[in-house]
């Protein structure tokens, strides 16, 4: 693969200017321990693991759990799981993903599944700080976990739907993520692929947010501008430049700042007709990636929620089965 060059842009929380096989830890973010506990969950037994993130750019110290399982056979690998919008659920939350879960660890799969804390999630205390910054520390949190808690690193899978997908896209495209992880199963999106499009694009398009997703709060939120012009919200009003300048920023395929689409690992989308149109956003992030991938799309489907129908859990266990 192509040695990167890495471009420091302090205002997203880049990296400085040198050109290096192997980019260094990002010494803007730090994961603190603070405590474990131990509880039940699908008739096993878990840990509950709390953890702080401190970026050096950002003025809030964040909070994050991770439910830890572990199968009861030999481990096979590890799987870290991400939950959508502000990631403030564990993966695990229904019927369909509860039986992932499960299957996940007869498979002999660990399970991680982060749950971010406070209101806002990844977000609390960022506003402002754009979608690339804001996800960052999602990495940190994995290489932690990596380093610290998993029996067999060397088989990371990372599944996420809609903002969990574009937790691990991001870290993929601007953090050098593909060092850590060598599978990444990406459902309902992700949806941020192209945000002007998205937003403020053509209606008609296959990428275009129908009205009345709770991403447009999220994004003015992420940006600055929730309560403060409200853009995203308001998006029936022409845009300022600058408002359409910071979306390019931060959007998976920027303009402005080339991503980083070539792989080693292997990317595996799913996705549904999906009424929120998070599958056009996804499907563009699918085209652009220059390395191994695969677009696994439910037709009949229209639920954004593609972990938790019969129909998207099926296809995510049947991936997990092939992989291993």
């Amino acid at each position: 693969m192509i040695t990167r060059l890495l471009i420091v842009f302090l205002g997203l929380g880049l990296f400085s200017c040198i050109s290096t096989p192997t980019p260094p830890p990002d010494p803007m973010e730090e994961v603190r321990f603070i405590g474990r506990t131990q509880v039940s969950f699908l008739n096993r037994e878990a840990t509950l693991l709390q953890l702080e993130v401190r970026s050096e750019d950002l003025s809030s110290q964040r909070t994050v759990e991770v439910r830890i399982m572990k199968p009861s056979i030999p481990s096979k690998g590890a799987l870290v799981l991400s939950s959508g919008g502000f990631g403030t659920n564990f993966y695990g939350i229904g019927l369909e993903t509860n039986t992932t879960l499960d299957f996940a660890l007869n498979l002999g799969l660990e399970t991680f599944e982060i749950r971010w804390q406070g209101s806002e999630g990844w977000g609390t205390g960022i506003a402002g700080a754009g979608y690339p910054k804001a996800v960052r520390a999602y990495g940190v949190i994995l290489r932690y976990l990596k380093t610290s808690e998993m029996t067999k690193p060397d088989n990371i899978i990372a599944h996420g739907g809609s903002g969990g997908s574009f937790q691990i896209a991001y870290g993929l495209s601007r953090f050098a993520l593909e060092n850590d992880i060598h599978h990444a199963i990406l459902v309902a999106g992700p949806p941020t692929a192209d945000l002007p499009k998205g937003i403020f694009g053509d209606k008609n398009g296959d990428a275009f947010w129908p009205d009345g997703l709770g991403g447009f709060r999220i994004t003015d939120y992420i940006h600055g501008w929730d309560g403060n012009g409200n853009y995203c919200q308001n998006r029936n009003q022409t845009p300022p430049q600058f408002v359409l300048d910071a979306l390019d920023e931060s959007s998976l395929l920027s303009t402005r700042i080339p991503p980083e689409l070539d792989y080693s690992t292997n990317l595996i989308f799913i996705n549904t007709n999906d009424v929120t149109n998070a599958d056009g956003q996804g499907r563009l992030f699918f085209d652009a990636v220059k390395s191994k991938k695969e677009w696994h799309f439910l037709p009949e489907e229209t639920s954004h929620d593609v972990a938790g129908i019969p129909a998207g859990a099926q296809k995510i266990r049947q991936v997990l089965q092939e992989i291993l």
